[in-house]
Formats: structure tokens, sequence, C-alpha cells
């Protein structure tokens, strides 16, 4: 087929809608925007934000239910973004860890109809150019999803177009061999489900079950009635399909639900499914009243081996920390610069719901609510609290910094702060109140000594 036909007839985008998903999808890109924050980024192991930042996720959290376009060309994000950009749409654009080709889209799913527009307007372009070097093939509607995933999990950019006659997989010939291989292993995939059968059966309770047979292997399944992403799991997991494979069985398996059992059945979440566990809104018992306006929010990422901890307010500010980096000082921070807190015991109790939750460290030392501050020289001062003395050097702040730390157990921004009121007292005003007070307490002893009369004698 031409480039001119396939302009010309009526188009659409194969995306995932990811329901209960929204919200599990924005604690993911506040997780991924936090070590953008940390400049981390270029890390090989880690997954990226190309774009957005924390305006896409402010405009996203407040604009419903989002959708996903998997296996984007990279080359091409930018153009993407720059269109979605003056058409005011906020997209928000993901490079996972090991990738280098391909990019993942999310976007309102009310803006479905226009990030189709600007997909094909990218992709027509390239039809039309002279030296193009785009390559199509048809493919049967049923299969798009999981060749898509096939080509994400492959790292393979590619775009799919319904047209008037049948799927157009669009990719560029530099992958003509990955497609290839992609469409062998989708032909090995058919021929292997014809082996197996999965059915809706009722229990004897009444309640809906999946009763799955692999001839093959010479396996049977049974399992309460599920969304398709839980499904997939696990034939990946008891039936040792791949992950594409079990995406392709559970799609077979769609024609046999009615429409009730239809909506639950596509309701899941793939996110949700890639997850150990998640847990929303969390309370504690009798817990500080300061918090009531933050949400806190724990997951963890079957990919990953530390938990994470997202703290939202009420605005969209978060702050993300993680079990295995607990470092009291760097939360504080945190939770000052990123949730625009102020207040120190507003943070104080942030900070203890955080330790309780496991992803803040306890304060190493008791901290005194007072401090003696006295500054004795141009570089010299002095910190009393609770019986311990320390004198300082101003020319020197971090091992200042670090002193008042590791000897009264404050934070670093209680000690900055320490440092800051030292720095801006008068040495000569400081030496004349001592003065003043050598002399009035000199006075005072001659005043109320007892005078030797001598003898009367």
């Amino acid at each position: 087929m031409h480039g001119d036909d396939v302009a010309s007839s009526m188009t659409s985008i194969a995306t995932q809608t990811v329901s209960k998903a929204t919200e599990i999808f924005l604690e993911l890109l506040k997780v991924m925007i936090e070590r953008e924050r940390q400049n981390k980024a270029t890390s090989k192991n880690q997954s990226k934000v190309l774009s957005g930042g924390e305006v896409t996720y402010s405009r996203l959290k407040d604009g419903g239910e989002i959708s996903m376009l998997p296996s984007f060309a990279k080359e091409d994000y930018r153009e993407l973004v720059a269109k979605a950009k003056k058409l005011d749409i906020p997209v928000a654009v993901i490079q996972e860890a090991g990738k280098e080709n391909t990019v993942s889209l999310f976007f309102l799913k009310r803006d479905t109809e226009v990030i189709n527009s600007i997909v094909q307007d990218i992709v027509r372009t390239k039809l039309a150019q002279p030296d193009q070097t785009e390559r199509m093939i048809t493919i049967d509607k049923e299969q798009v999803e999981g060749f898509q995933i096939y080509c994400s999990d492959h790292d393979i950019p590619v775009n799919f177009m319904e047209t008037t006659n049948g799927v157009k997989c669009i990719f560029n010939a530099a992958y003509e061999k990955s497609i290839e291989a992609a469409v062998e292993n989708f032909k090995n995939i058919r021929s292997e489900l014809q082996k197996m059968s999965i059915d809706v059966q009722k229990s004897d309770d009444g309640k809906l079950k999946i009763a799955v047979t692999d001839s093959e292997q010479d396996k049977t399944l049974t399992m309460r009635f599920c969304p398709k992403a839980k499904l997939e799991r696990v034939l990946q997991e008891r039936l040792g399909y791949s992950e594409v494979k079990a995406i392709e069985a559970a799609n077979s398996f769609v024609s046999k639900l009615s429409d009730e059992q239809l909506g639950y059945y596509l309701s899941g979440s793939r996110q949700l499914e890639q997850m150990e566990y998640y847990e929303k809104d969390i309370k504690f018992e009798n817990e500080n009243v300061l918090t009531d306006k933050y949400s806190f929010c724990r997951m963890q990422f079957k990919q990953e081996e530390a938990a994470k901890l997202t703290i939202t307010d009420e605005r969209g500010h978060f702050a993300v920390f993680s079990e295995k980096f607990t470092d009291r000082d760097a939360a504080e921070r945190s939770i000052r610069q990123h949730l625009k807190v102020e207040d120190t015991e507003t943070v104080s109790a942030i900070l203890a719901k955080a330790e309780k939750l496991g992803f803040v460290e306890a304060p190493k030392l008791t901290q005194f609510r007072e401090y003696s501050i006295e500054r004795e020289s141009q570089k010299g001062f002095t910190v009393s609290g609770g019986g311990t003395v320390l004198r300082l050097d101003l020319s020197d702040k971090e091992t200042t910094k670090k002193a008042l730390q590791d000897n009264f157990g404050m934070s670093a921004v209680k000690a900055e702060r320490i440092i800051e009121k030292a720095s801006k007292q008068s040495v000569t005003n400081n030496l004349l109140a001592k003065a003043k007070k050598t002399a009035s307490q000199a006075v005072d002893t001659l005043k109320h000594k007892k005078k030797d009369r001598g003898s009367r004698s």
C-alpha cells in the first residue's frame, strides 16, 4: 500500500487504556520525576521522564482517565511533544530502563483523537518523503495488542494504522529483520494456542471461574473470574507462558464473554499487576492532625528491590522516599523543597509518619529546644545546649555543620540556621554586652560585701 492510500484512509492507533491505573500511573510518574530531580536519569538501569515533568503530572492528575501508547519511536517523540504543546495537550513520555529506541506515551483518554491525529501526521510525513525508509505489513486487528507489546519489549519502534484494507504496522527498514522475527514468533504462538482452551464456567456456589486447559503441557488451571491483566500474570506464572503468549491467550477469551462479563474482564490495570503491592492513603490511629492534608502512598514494583513512599499535598506537590535511602536530613530537605512546607512542626509531623513507615531514619540524638549562640570573634562562635558547649569556626561551614549535627543530633537545616544566626551577630556588640555583665557582677560583689569595722577595743 502506498503512503497516499494510507493518508486518505480512516486511521486510528492502538492504545492501552489504564483504568484504575490512573492513580497507579501517577504514582509511577512521581517516582520517575523524583529520579529526574536527583539527576540520576542517565543511569542505564533506570527509566526516565523525557518530557512534561511536574507540570504534566499536575495536568494529568486533574484530567481523569489515562491512555498509553507503547513502543513509539524515540526519534519522533520531540516532534509529538512539540505538536501536543501547541494544542495544549499534556503528554508524558517515559523511556523505560534498557530501551534506546522506543518510549511509552501517556495522555488523557479524552485527548485520544488528537494524539491519533498527531501520530498519523508524523507517519504520513515520513511516508511522503522521496527517500523514505518506512515499511508496512498487515496484521490481524486482534493481534495488535500482543504485537505492540512484543515490539515494546524488544525495543522496536512501530505505529499502527487501521485502514479500509486492514491494520497496517509501520516501521523503519532498519528494523525489518526484527519485524520478521516478531511475525515468526506470532506464527509459533498462534500454533501453540491451538493446543489450549480457555472457558468461563460456574462453580457450585454460582460464582464465575476461568478454566484453562493446555493439552501440549497436559496441564489444567482453574481460577476465579478476574480481570484480563491478572489472567495474563497467572498464565505466565503457572503455565510458563511468555508475556506475549499470555496476552494472545487472554485476548482469545474475549469472544466467549457477555457484555457484562467483558466490562469487568477489561477493567484491570497492567501497571497494578506489575506491582508487588500498592497501598494508598495510609492512616494510623491517633496520628498527628498536621499530616491530615497529606496523602501517603506506599508501593513496590516487581522489578525493583526497594519500596517507595510518595507524599502528596492537596495542591499536587509531592516528595518521594525510598526505603533503601532513609537519610533524615535529605528527607527534611525534600519535604521543605518539594512539598513547600515552612512550618517546623508540620515538617516534624511528616518526618515522624515517614519514619514510622520505615522510610526515614530515627533522629540520632534528642534535640534540645533552646541553644545559646554567641559569636566571639570574626571566625569563632560558641553554641551551648543541654550541658554541651561547642566552639566552632565560621570559616569552615561544612565542618561546623557536621559538628552541630553529630554533637546535638540536629538536622542539617537546623545547623544551617544556627550558623546563619551566628554569622549575623556583631562581635563588638557581644564583647560590649559581656563587658557590661562582668562590670555589673563586680559592682554587685562590692555592694553586698560586709564592711569590716575593725575592733572597738
